[in-house]
C-alpha cells in the first residue's frame, strides 16, 4: 500500500512518496512536432516554387521525378529516397530542369523544444533504402487521408502518426550536422579527387570511394559532381585519355598504351578513345605527324597545339608551362632568356612566331617572322588569326565552340550562388610590383570576365576591360581596384604578409567576407586554348568550395 504522508511520519508497512521530489527529479522535457499542413504538389518545368522565406519548418519528400532546391543560395538535388528538412527563417526556392516532372510532398510543421537553439538551414537526412522510404511515403498518405477527421480520437491518431513519421525521417541524423559535416565531407572528397589523378589506370568504383569518404553513395555522387562537374566514370575516362595521348605521341605501342592507362582490352581502349576524341588512336598519331611543321615558336604555343600544329622548336619557358609540358616532350627547346639568334639559326626554321617587337627585330633576319602578341589580342582572337595563317579556320571554330559550351555549363552552375551585383578582381603581388589584370591573357582573368560573364569593379571596367591586359599599381591603389571577390597570385610571400596584416587590407569587402582565392602562378602563368579549360575548372572549384563553406 502506497500513501502520501503529509505529517512527515511513515506508518509501519506504508511507503512514503514525496510528490515534489518525484516531479523535479523525473521531469520529461516537453519536446514534440506540431503538424500545420501538408500537400502533394505536381510540378513541371514551367512551374517550380518561387523564392520565399519560411515561417515554419518544412519537410520535402519526393514521390517521383527530380528537381533542385535552392536554400539560402545553395543548390541541393531533390530526388526519390532522400527527405529534406529545412528550418524556419531560411529562404527556399524549387526549380525544375527542362522537360522534368516532379511530384513532391510539402509538409509544414514546428518543432517545440524549450532548449532549441539556432539550427543550420538544411538538415541533411540520411539516405533511405527503397522499403524504408516507401514506408515514409505511406505514412504521409495515411496522415493526408485522415487530416479532415472530425472524431477526436482520429485527430489524436494523426498527431501520433506524425511523431512517428518524424522519428523515421530523422533517425540516425545528427542534430546539428550542418556546416561542420559539409566542410569535412568537401575536404575529404577534394582529397580523393586529387588522389584519382595518380590512379587513372586503376579500376575504381563509386562504392569504394564513398566508403573511403565515409558517406553514402548518393552523397558522394552529389559532392563529386559539385566539385568536378561530371560523374566518376567520365572523369576517370578523361584522365585516362589525356595520359593515353601523351603516351601515343611518345611512340608507345597501342597495346602498351591501353594497359598503361588501365584497359586490359586493346580493342575496347580503341573504341573508348574514338568515342572521346572523335578519331581513332592511329588517326590521332597520323594527324599530329602530318601537322608537324618546321616552325620555331616563341609565342602562342598552346594556340598552335589547339589547332593541331606541332612546331619543330619552342622556347623553353613555353614548353615548361604547367599544362603544356607533357605535350611538348618531343619538341626541340631553345632559350628565350637570353634570346640566342645563332641557336635558332642553326635550326633553319621556315617560320618564326614571336610575341613582341624586340624579338621580331632580333629574329626576322633568320626566317619569315610574325608577331602574335597576347597583350594586344584576346586568346580566341589570336586563335582565329593563327587559324587564318595556317589554314586552320575550321579547327579554330571548333575549339572556340568547345570552350563556350563548357563556359555555358559553368555559368548555369553559378546561378543562385553569385549575386548579379558581385564584382571580381584578379591581381598579382611581386616583390617590386603589384598588377591588376583585364580580360586578356593574364592570370585567368579572361575566364572570369568573358568566359563566366562575371562583373569587374567599376575602375577595372573603365580602365582595363577590352582596353589593356594589365596595369601596374601601388599598394595605396589596391583597395580601389578590389571587388567583392579577389583572385590573387602571390610571388612575394613576405610582402603579402605585410600587406594582409594592414588595417586597410582587412577592411576590404573581399577579405571581410572570406572571398579571396589564392591561385598558383605555375597554373595561371599563360592563357591559351589548351590551358584555359583546366584553369576554368580550378577557378570554379575555388568559388564553389568557398560558397559551400559559407552555406
Amino acid at each position: 500500500m502506497m500513501t502520501l504522508i503529509d505529517n512527515g511520519y511513515q506508518k509501519k508497512g506504508e511507503l512514503a512518496v514525496d510528490l515534489t521530489h518525484l516531479k523535479t527529479r523525473y521531469v520529461v522535457p516537453d519536446i514534440y512536432y506540431e503538424l500545420h499542413g501538408l500537400a502533394l504538389q505536381h510540378l513541371s518545368h514551367k512551374d517550380g516554387i518561387p523564392r520565399q522565406t519560411l515561417t515554419t519548418d518544412l519537410m520535402i519528400v519526393v514521390e517521383e521525378g527530380e528537381g533542385l532546391l535552392i536554400c539560402d543560395g545553395k543548390i541541393n538535388e531533390l530526388q526519390y529516397g532522400v527527405p529534406l528538412v529545412i528550418n524556419a527563417g531560411h529562404t527556399v526556392e524549387i526549380r525544375m530542369n527542362e522537360e522534368a516532372l516532379l511530384s513532391v510532398w510539402l509538409i509544414a510543421f514546428t518543432l517545440h523544444d524549450p532548449e532549441r537553439q539556432m539550427s543550420p538551414s538544411l538538415i541533411e537526412t540520411r539516405e533511405t533504402d527503397t522499403a524504408g522510404f516507401r514506408s515514409i511515403v505511406q505514412r504521409i498518405r495515411a496522415i493526408e487521408n485522415r487530416r479532415m477527421a472530425q472524431d477526436r480520437k482520429q485527430r489524436v491518431g494523426i498527431h501520433t502518426q506524425f511523431q512517428r513519421l518524424m522519428s523515421m525521417v530523422l533517425k540516425d541524423t545528427p542534430e546539428h550536422e550542418g556546416e561542420v559535416s559539409s566542410e569535412h565531407t568537401r575536404a575529404n572528397i577534394s582529397e580523393i579527387i586529387t588522389q584519382l589523378k595518380g590512379r587513372y589506370n586503376e579500376e575504381i568504383t563509386v562504392d569504394e570511394l564513398a566508403d573511403q569518404a565515409r558517406i553514402s553513395k548518393r552523397r558522394f555522387t552529389h559532392w563529386f559532381r559539385q566539385l568536378t562537374g561530371t560523374n566518376l566514370s567520365d572523369y576517370m575516362t578523361t584522365l585516362r585519355m589525356e595520359h593515353a595521348k601523351q603516351l601515343l605521341l611518345r611512340g608507345e605501342r597501342m597495346k602498351e598504351v591501353a594497359a598503361m592507362v588501365g584497359y586490359r582490352d586493346e580493342y575496347y581502349f580503341n573504341r573508348r578513345f574514338k568515342q572521346m576524341e572523335g578519331i581513332s588512336p592511329g588517326q590521332f598519331i597520323l594527324n599530329h605527324r602530318k601537322s608537324s611543321s618546321n616552325i620555331c615558336v616563341m609565342s602562342c604555343l598552346g594556340h598552335l597545339l589547339a589547332l593541331g600544329i606541332r612546331p619543330a622548336a619552342v622556347a623553353k619557358n613555353l614548353a615548361n608551362e604547367h599544362y603544356l609540358s607533357k605535350l611538348s616532350t618531343s619538341f626541340h627547346k631553345v632559350n628565350s632568356v637570353p634570346l640566342d639568334p645563332q641557336e635558332i639559326s642553326y635550326l633553319q626554321p621556315e617560320m618564326i612566331l614571336v610575341g613582341n617587337q624586340e624579338e621580331y627585330d632580333t629574329l626576322s633576319p633568320i626566317a619569315p617572322t610574325y608577331i602574335f602578341s597576347q597583350n594586344d589580342d584576346k586568346p580566341f582572337v589570336l586563335l582565329q588569326k593563327l587559324g587564318e595563317v595556317f589554314g586552320k579556320g575550321f579547327e579554330a571554330e571548333k575549339v572556340m565552340k568547345q570552350y563556350e559550351r563548357k563556359a555555358q555549363r559553368l555559368r548555369s552552375r553559378l546561378k543562385g550562388m553569385i549575386q548579379s551585383t558581385d564584382t571580381f578582381s584578379v591581381m598579382e603581388i611581386r616583390d617590386d610590383s603589384i598588377y591588376v589584370f583585364g580580360n586578356y591573357w593574364c592570370r585567368g582573368a579572361y575566364n572570369l570576365y568573358d568566359g563566366l560573364g562575371l562583373q569587374a569593379p567599376e575602375r577595372i571596367q573603365k580602365e582595363l576591360i577590352d582596353r589593356q591586359a594589365y596595369l601596374m599599381i601601388s599598394e595605396e591603389q589596391v583597395a580601389s581596384y578590389v571587388g567583392d571577390h579577389l583572385f590573387l597570385t602571390v610571388l612575394d610571400s613576405e610582402r603579402y604578409q605585410h600587406m594582409s596584416s594592414s588595417i586597410w587590407w582587412q577592411e576590404m569587402p573581399a577579405v571581410r567576407q572570406n572571398q579571396v582565392y589564392m591561385t598558383e602562378y605555375t597554373e595561371f602563368a599563360v592563357t591559351d586554348p589548351i590551358s584555359m579549360p583546366y584553369q576554368l575548372d580550378a577557378q570554379m572549384k575555388l568559388i564553389l568550395e568557398r560558397k559551400m563553406l559559407h552555406s
